[in-house]
């Protein structure tokens, strides 16, 4: 228990560190989560659901492992913790990309006792397309540079993406990551450049964008500097204008 639970650690800071090449055997990977997912924490269970929505895995074993949970769990308890976890492995759930598990997730919808998890069933119904998606981004080699590391490719997958969402994951994953190549946050840079130079300002989009401030703070390099005070000169928006700033008193 205790190595499944080390293993689950390393599994949420690397998160995209196995599955970029297709000669790369996840095995290894899916019996760990599949042991966890079998295991008495609840919490090792909800940080494992978390990964899997981020990881772009394809395994029926899985996420047939992951309906059992929901089928054999949704009904029960309404303890907080207890719908969070159910509310999570919905999320993981939906992360398939299989629409054949809408009946289930449908299902969770119109019956579960708890109005939380009948939300998060309902908004995975919604994601399961999206998911389906993002893990055709997430597991595509066809830009790769041969001088990162799968996980540092798989990041730029993510954040050349045209997904917001996907970008946000990607700079919340680089603003916990250690010695990342410094290629990635170029990338974070220039396209946090590039989207301070659009007039929208949406929430999703400021978001993001605070999060690719985070990104460059998290580098250590004085170089971005110059990055974040045009995007803090630029910004229509208080949030983002004090990420920006406080990055810049983060890099000395």
């Amino acid at each position: 228990m205790k190595k499944a639970i080390t293993a689950v650690g390393l599994f949420l800071c690397l998160a995209l560190a196995s599955a970029g090449y297709a000669q790369v055997d996840r095995t290894h990977e899916l019996e760990t989560l599949l042991n966890v997912l079998d295991s008495g924490s609840r919490m090792q269970r909800v940080k494992t659901a978390k990964l899997i929505t981020q990881a772009g895995i394809e395994d029926q074993t899985l996420y047939e492992k992951i309906a059992a949970l929901l089928r054999n769990g949704y009904a029960k308890s309404p303890n907080s913790d207890h719908v969070d976890e159910m509310s999570w492995l919905c999320k993981a759930l939906s992360a398939s990309g299989d629409p054949k598990y809408e009946g289930l997730l449908n299902e969770i919808a119109q019956q579960a006792p708890s109005h939380k998890l009948r939300h998060y069933a309902t908004q995975s119904i919604g994601m399961i397309e999206e998911y389906a998606e993002r893990t055709q981004i997430l597991k595509s080699t066809a830009t790769w540079d041969g001088d990162l590391s799968i996980e540092e490719n798989r990041l730029l997958n993510m954040l050349n993406s045209d997904k917001i969402q996907l970008k946000r994951d990607a700079a919340k994953i680089i603003v916990r990551s250690l010695n990342l190549h410094h290629k990635v946050y170029e990338v974070v840079a220039t396209e946090l450049l590039e989207m301070s130079a659009d007039a929208s300002w949406r929430a999703g989009k400021v978001d993001t964008m605070s999060w690719f401030c985070k990104a460059l703070a998290a580098s250590g390099n004085s170089q971005y500097k110059a990055t974040l005070r045009q995007v803090e000169s630029r910004a229509n928006n208080q949030n983002l204008k004090t990420h920006a700033a406080r990055a810049l008193k983060q890099l000395h």
